[in-house]
């Protein structure tokens, strides 16, 4: 039979009950996939069984050279799994062995021992053999449990590629609360996600929030996401010693920063005064930046500045970045401060005085 027969004749038999004692699991499952994933079994201390760990006992040692541990397996009865990680660990680190594996025959799980962290934070992969796809457990026990691999140390060094990949992945999911708040807290990008969002709503709904609105909706994310993360924020250490502090930040911390994010964030209004005293001052800063560059002419403005008016269509942009004005394109893919900055340049091509203010809405 090939591996993937033997685990689909498993998958079965545990649907069926068919191992429900600890020494069931043992026989039936582990001795049974050890032999198709290459371990020879009538060699000397190749596979130890009860292996004696200072006083204790491990279930199964899987062993190269003979007699050296590079694998632990620790069973249990089928559905007893969670809180017995600390006994596996207490033997992976008396000896030193780089995999060690938890298993009720059922639920795998793969751990890096070495690596940093609480125990969770040391679990590589969980295998399901009734969930998951045949493909996916024979890649699994291959990748991590091959004979052929242990002794070439490439079971090794995967279970160790997959453990930093997971440590990445986990040190991402953590802090993308506090990216998110770094986000909300820059009034341009905020701009851009503010404009996307009822954009977005409008297309969708066929009315147009407003920006409070938006901005209230994408707050409130962002102390939603810190709520439900805090606990692996806390605990999620970085490499670098700079990133260490951030990443230790505690959800107190961050949910201060999403709440004062609020004033900090707070839309911006662009009011522009003509020469002849004609104040613009629109809810939105699009609006008073489009009716400027009318005041002053979009004709005169194409000819010095293309890039903001122009008579072609800009490329790579989405409908919601630009607007038209009598056959003008005008580009809306900037911040305030950036508004305020091009309509200044442009006045003084012009030779034009503007007074052009920022104030908070």
């Amino acid at each position: 039979m090939t591996l993937k027969e033997h685990i689909d004749d498993i998958r079965n038999q545990l649907k069926e009950g068919a191992f429900p004692t600890e020494a069931a699991v043992s026989f039936g499952i582990v001795q049974r996939l050890l032999e198709p994933l290459g371990w020879p079994k009538f060699t000397p201390q190749v596979i130890i069984p009860e292996y004696g760990v200072e006083g204790q006992r491990v279930d199964f040692a899987l062993c190269h050279p003979p007699g050296k541990p590079l694998v632990f397996v620790e069973v249990k009865k089928v559905g007893n799994l969670d809180g017995t990680e600390e006994q596996l660990f207490g033997y992976a680190f008396r000896r030193g062995v780089p995999i060690a594996i938890l298993t009720d025959g059922q639920k795998w799980r793969f751990f890096y021992p070495s690596g940093q962290g609480e125990y969770r934070e040391r679990k590589v992969y969980e295998l399901d053999l009734i969930e998951s796809e045949s493909a996916e457990s024979v890649d699994r026990l291959t990748r991590y449990l091959n004979y052929k691999a242990i002794q070439t140390g490439e079971a090794v060094k995967a279970i160790e590629e997959d453990y930093r990949n997971a440590s990445k992945q986990r040190e991402i999911e953590a802090r993308l609360p506090e990216v998110w708040n770094k986000l909300l807290q820059d009034q341009e990008k905020n701009e851009y996600l503010l404009l996307a969002v009822m954009e977005k709503a409008k297309d969708m709904v066929g009315h147009e929030p407003t920006e409070e609105q938006v901005l209230t909706f994408l707050i409130s994310l962002g102390s939603e996401a810190v709520s439900d993360r805090k606990v692996v924020t806390s605990q999620v250490e970085s490499k670098s010693s700079s990133s260490d502090s951030e990443s230790k930040t505690s959800s107190v911390d961050l949910a201060s920063n999403t709440s004062s994010s609020r004033s900090k964030s707070k839309a911006q209004r662009l009011i522009v005064t003509m020469p002849n005293g004609k104040v613009i001052n629109h809810y939105y800063a699009k609006d008073t930046f489009v009716e400027a560059l009318e005041k002053l002419g979009l004709d005169e403005v194409n000819g010095i500045r293309s890039q903001t008016v122009s008579t072609e269509p800009f490329k790579n942009l989405p409908n919601s970045k630009y607007t038209i004005r009598d056959g003008f394109y005008i580009n809306l893919n900037n911040g305030t401060p950036e508004k305020k900055r091009i309509l200044g340049i442009i006045a003084k091509d012009l030779g034009i005085q503007l007074k052009i203010e920022i104030v908070e809405k």
